[in-house]
């Protein structure tokens, strides 16, 4: 039985080494984000050249300047999502983002990871976990996803938040590390006015 690649370990959750193949994909990522960030979100010669970047893209997605990436083929991601500017994706796995997801400016979404025993971190071993974001999840400015984790359905994730274990749908979560804040049924009853959430809670 022939073994796995370090890409095929990386996908399959398994510690791995960077190699050739890996440092290939991560040069041709980075001759994509030289494009993808030299050109206006709505240039369509640009969204056309998205949707051959990505693992796949729905329709009316908007993604602003400053991207970055380590693959860019890992990345999932669902019609009307909005990534705005200074957001970094680490796709070491599998990133799934829904549909109508908002992401504010510089989230940091990593499925990489380090092994906590210092010498097989300093031989670069590594290992990563998917990260999937639910449909109509609000992710705040300068939120950190970390590996792994899931962010449920119609979430809002307050800003500088960092995420290390998963999201129940309909939750505000905030804090560091970030824990339920409370059910968004309930915020909304006491915060009528958009802005009143926004400065209660730190979106």
């Amino acid at each position: 039985m022939k073994e796995r690649s370090n890409y095929e370990k990386m996908l399959n959750e398994e510690e791995y080494m960077p190699d050739q193949e890996l440092a290939d994909l991560a040069y041709e990522c980075s001759k994509g984000l030289l494009y993808i960030n030299s050109h206006p979100a709505r240039d369509p010669e640009r969204q056309e050249f998205l949707e051959n970047f990505f693992g796949s893209i729905g329709s009316r997605v908007t993604i602003k300047g400053n991207f970055n990436c380590d693959y860019g083929k890992n990345i999932y991601i669902d019609d009307g999502t909005i990534i705005n500017c200074n957001v970094t994706i680490l796709d070491t796995n599998k990133v799934t983002i829904g549909k109508d997801v908002f992401i504010a400016p510089g989230v940091v979404i990593s499925a990489a990871t380090h092994p906590l025993n210092a010498e097989r971190r300093v031989t670069r071993h590594f290992q990563s976990h998917p990260i999937t974001i639910k449909d109509r999840a609000w992710i705040g400015a300068n939120a950190t996803i970390l590996t792994g984790v899931t962010i449920g359905k119609n979430a809002v994730v307050a800003a500088g938040a960092v995420v290390t274990k998963d999201v129940p749908d309909n939750c505000l979560v905030g804090g560091v590390p970030a824990r339920v804040i409370k059910e968004i049924q309930e915020a909304v009853k006491e915060c009528h006015e958009t802005d009143d959430i926004i400065e209660k809670y730190g979106l």
